[in-house]
């Protein structure tokens, strides 16, 4: 009876560890580099996501968005090597004008002498000072930015050693991988965060 019941209690206890045996760890897909290569069809502001390539030993990482403002954050993670060198691109100003210049005008009377003078006003512009994209250490480029109807962005290169990048993308505070397209054939990985293999 004993034994009976020792065996009943060892296969309940098999039963019970089988989802945690049976459960998938998570160990985030890799997407090998080739799937990378070439630039992904896409126009500045039509178009919410990220975007990322390479062109020979420079990566390349664009965001935008269209019709509404959104946060973009994130950071890029060299396993194995370091970044070799790194800068951004911006192609908004940097500026957004909020009152626009004013040339200075003249009021003529009948004779054509000037009777009254308007003095001009210079444009009234704002710092976006939110906007952060820097280098962490050796190994990390973060960014911190609010798009809205733009392009941003950055390129850089890793040393060889490296064996994997590791993208964290997110809008607006949430990883969103289906608004992520890799290399000219603009592949959708949809994984999170998105992990490139350098080496086999």
């Amino acid at each position: 009876m004993r034994k009976t019941f020792s065996i009943y209690s060892l296969a309940a206890a098999c039963v019970a560890a089988l989802p945690f045996a049976t459960t998938p760890v998570n160990i985030h897909a890799q997407v090998p580099a080739a799937s990378f290569e070439g630039r992904p069809a896409f126009k500045e502001g039509k178009a919410l996501g990220y975007f990322v390539w390479h062109e020979g030993d420079t990566w390349k990482l664009r965001w935008m968005t269209f019709d509404a403002e959104h946060n973009f954050t994130g950071r890029v993670v060299v396993v194995g090597g370091e970044i070799a060198s790194f800068k951004r691109i911006d192609l908004d100003t940097e500026r957004e004008v909020l009152r626009p210049a004013r040339g200075g005008s003249v009021v003529r009377g009948p004779r054509g002498r000037v009777v009254a003078a308007r003095p001009g006003r210079a444009a009234v512009v704002t710092e976006k000072t939110i906007d952060k994209i820097q280098q962490a250490n050796e190994s990390t480029i973060e960014w911190q930015t609010k798009t809205d109807d733009d392009l941003d962005g950055l390129d850089f290169k890793v040393t060889a050693p490296a064996s994997r990048l590791r993208f964290v993308l997110l809008i607006d505070g949430k990883a969103q991988s289906h608004e992520v397209e890799v290399g000219r054939t603009n592949i959708k990985p949809g994984t999170s965060p998105l992990v490139v293999q350098l080496k086999p």
